[in-house]
């Protein structure tokens, strides 16, 4: 009989705790002697099961080079947006690296982006540390951005039919944008409601709310967010 969709990706991500388990007892030998990391067999689930998933969990499916710090050293890497993991090529393996090194920061070639592993701890889901793409510098405040996509299993009946079919797919869910206080580690959303945001400025609510009316700051647009934590950080 065939395995439903539910049950196949629970029995995949069963196989890939299981492997971290093993792996990780290993620890930093499985890459190198001043980085540890779990070793997971990344297995893209749009292959596994081609016929019932549409999409993939990456925004880019291909590996970019992108030198890690502290280490200064050059990796093949691309983030996997389902997971929230950062693969990485080691010989012929395809490694996870652990995201309790959070002062590591992966600085990607491709796009200039720079990857930060921050704690979210209003967090609903299981896992609090998560990477977020760093849009600013700042000794004050630091702006990210939170990329992910959502797996999802979906029920579709035909008109005139009774038969219902089961396909399931990676979509895409909306950038959200979180600040980081000076190096805390830990991202704070930003709030859509003007009210909500301006309390994470109490200190400069006044020059804030000035910049955000003279140049007509939109709070969901990254381009003018930018210019905003820049501006607050300048003060």
């Amino acid at each position: 009989m065939k395995l439903s969709i539910r049950k196949k990706v629970i029995a995949f991500l069963s196989i890939v705790l299981i492997t971290t388990a093993g792996f990780s007892q290993q620890g930093s030998s499985m890459f190198h002697n001043d980085m540890s990391t779990q070793a997971i067999l990344q297995k893209n689930m749009g292959k596994d099961y081609e016929f019932d998933i549409q999409g993939t969990p990456y925004f880019d499916e291909t590996f970019n080079s992108a030198k890690i710090t502290p280490l200064n050293k050059v990796f093949m890497v691309r983030y996997n947006a389902a997971l929230d993991v950062m693969e990485v090529i080691q010989k012929e393996d395809t490694l996870v690296l652990s995201k309790e090194y959070r002062n590591y920061k992966i600085l990607q070639n491709k796009g200039n982006l720079t990857y930060k592993i921050l704690e979210n701890t209003e967090s609903q889901d299981d896992e609090k540390l998560g990477y977020y793409i760093q849009l600013t510098e700042g000794e004050k405040i630091k702006l990210y951005r939170r990329d992910r996509k959502k797996f999802m299993e979906i029920n579709r009946t035909a008109y005139g039919s009774t038969t219902t079919s089961t396909f399931a797919k990676y979509k895409d869910q909306k950038s959200e944008f979180y600040i980081e206080y000076g190096d805390s580690g830990t991202a704070v959303k930003l709030p859509k409601k003007k009210k909500s945001f301006m309390k994470l400025f109490a200190s400069n609510e006044s020059d804030i709310k000035s910049f955000i009316k003279k140049n007509k700051i939109k709070m969901t647009k990254e381009t003018d967010l930018i210019r905003l934590i820049d501006y607050a950080n300048s003060l």
